[in-house]
């Protein structure tokens, strides 16, 4: 070939090349990487089973973050269902103990969330490198608190769409890797609104903008037990995993893992420094901003409607807190310290006993509500105080707990509402009951027998005198007792809590030690 024939050529191909990567063409559309797509799902809520066995029926993998404290709690995953999961090729993540808003949060309860939820996956056997925000929300803090704890990337909620008023400075696709692997993006969290339509837009807006990645979030998987607003139909995973399953075989898609698209090891797992302080944060609710005080949270349990009003200290009165149930089925209402894990809620021990004390002014009974924090962080209902009176002047209730059961790491206790009416208290305290001192050792040596054979002679003697005056009398004391008045429940005081129900207490005044309120006080407060 003549020189002019080998330079034609070169034109050629350099112009063929040209032309290829022109945008619109064949070719150039050939050359599109394919969109990397993550499934996620959040909150280790016990219908996602059914998105495992969607997965597994299409040959997909997804990334499910889950709360320790709640595995195993009714209405979520077991840990013989996280191990399914992982058995399957899926990815388990963090999502904190229990799914606490981080941001505003004390550096060192942040800690907890973030790397006991990390140690306690590990020790189940998972290698969790993954973790996602609850409810979505971070700061820099935050972020450098999941990178301090050894994850290698964090999930939030939002930022990629069409930029615009309904996605305003939106992306259209999260890049790989990440600009920031601790401020993932995603499309729009899956809801009872979200059709296949929309999940199938997401990655085709991806594709015309360049590729890159399109993590999703689901949570509830079925809608037989009430759509939220984070619910969706099975059906709906079900066809977008067809469709999937589909765009794989044809190269213009891949569905990993989080874990396996950052695709990094993550550091040595560790726990926090665990909390020490016994005593209850706030107990006089001085601090407080709209309907509750600071570090305290609602509760209670069953069908009934609750308002909350916390009362800043005026006029001589004290701050307080009044818990109003207007309309009643069953269960009750309650304000206690906040379920964390240490920030509010006071640390114990087992076998240790707990004095819980308020002050109170009521329409209905009331009574204390316990509830105990395992080492893994899960909060479960404990034990209750024996009921008391309806109080129309501040009044003191005083209550010690039974000895704590093993595997309990904190207490929270608050007063309930069990009944159309209200409560108003102030003035809590929690702390360790003081410890009841041991009897005397008796005398060593001659004395000692000495004493001890007083003490056994005058115990036989009373009991001889015992026996003496049932045989003569005893007639008469069993009539005495057939007559006597079989003493029932106070008239208005709630139904026992249902045993065995987790969120439930059983029936009041289990193991406690004797208490109540020892009378009113003088209007004005503590």
């Amino acid at each position: 070939m003549s020189r002019r024939g080998v330079l034609a050529l070169l034109a050629s191909v350099v112009v063929g090349l040209l032309v290829a990567a022109l945008p619109g063409t064949a070719a150039a559309q050939t050359a599109t990487p394919p969109v990397v797509v993550s499934l996620t799902f959040d909150d280790g809520n016990a219908d996602q089973t059914a998105s495992l066995d969607i997965l597994a029926r299409h040959g997909l993998v997804g990334t499910f973050y889950v709360n320790t404290g709640s595995i195993g709690q009714p209405n979520y995953l077991t840990r013989a269902d996280l191990g399914r999961i992982a058995a399957a090729g899926n990815e388990i993540g963090g999502h904190t103990v229990s799914h606490a808003n981080l941001v505003g949060d004390a550096p060192d309860e942040t800690a907890r969330q973030i790397c006991d939820d990390r140690a306690t996956l590990t020790s189940w056997g998972f290698d969790p490198v993954s973790f996602a925000y609850p409810f979505g929300a971070y700061d820099l803090g935050v972020e450098s608190a999941v990178r301090a704890c050894g994850y290698t990337s964090a999930r939030r909620v939002g930022g990629l769409g069409v930029d615009g008023p309904a996605c305003p400075g939106c992306a259209t696709a999260e890049n790989v890797p990440p600009a920031d692997p601790y401020a993932v993006s995603t499309t729009a969290q899956v809801g009872p609104t979200t059709t296949l339509a929309d999940l199938e837009q997401s990655i085709a807006t991806a594709r015309a903008g360049g590729g890159g990645w399109v993590p999703y979030i689901f949570h509830h998987e079925s809608c037989d037990t009430g759509c939220g607003d984070l619910s969706s139909d099975p059906a709906l995973l079900d066809a977008f995993a067809t469709w999937l399953a589909d765009q794989q075989r044809a190269g213009t898609v891949v569905v990993r893992t989080v874990g396996q698209v950052i695709a990094r090891p993550g550091g040595p797992a560790h726990t926090a420094p665990a909390a020490t302080s016994t005593a209850v944060v706030n107990g006089g609710l001085t601090a407080g901003a709209g309907t509750l005080p600071y570090c305290w949270d609602v509760g209670g349990f069953g069908r009934n409607t609750a308002t909350y009003r916390w009362t800043p200290a005026a006029a001589g009165q004290p701050a307080s807190e009044t818990v109003a149930v207007t309309a009643y089925t069953d269960g009750d209402a309650t304000m206690l310290p906040r379920l964390d894990l240490g920030r509010c809620a006071p640390t114990t021990s087992t076998g240790t006993a707990t004095t819980l004390t308020a002050r109170y002014t009521s329409t209905v009974p009331t009574q204390f509500a316990v509830y105990r924090r395992t080492a893994v962080g899960t909060w479960l209902y404990w034990t209750s105080s024996p009921f008391v009176a309806p109080a129309p002047q501040w009044t003191p209730i005083t209550w010690t707990t039974p000895p704590a059961p093993p595997d309990t790491t904190a207490v929270s206790a608050g007063l309930t509402v069990g009944a159309v009416g209200s409560v108003t208290s102030t003035a809590y305290t929690v702390g360790p009951a003081a410890p009841v001192p041991a009897p005397p050792l008796l005398p060593s040596g001659g004395r000692g027998l000495l004493v001890l054979g007083a003490v056994l002679a005058a115990v036989l003697g009373l009991l001889g005198a015992v026996i003496g005056f049932l045989a003569h009398h005893g007639g008469r004391f069993r009539r005495r007792r057939r007559v006597r008045r079989a003493w029932g429940p106070a008239a208005g005081v709630p139904a026992p809590r249902p045993p065995g129900d987790d969120e439930a207490p059983a029936e009041s005044g289990d193991d406690g030690v004797a208490v109540g309120a020892t009378g009113p006080e003088q209007e004005g407060g503590p």
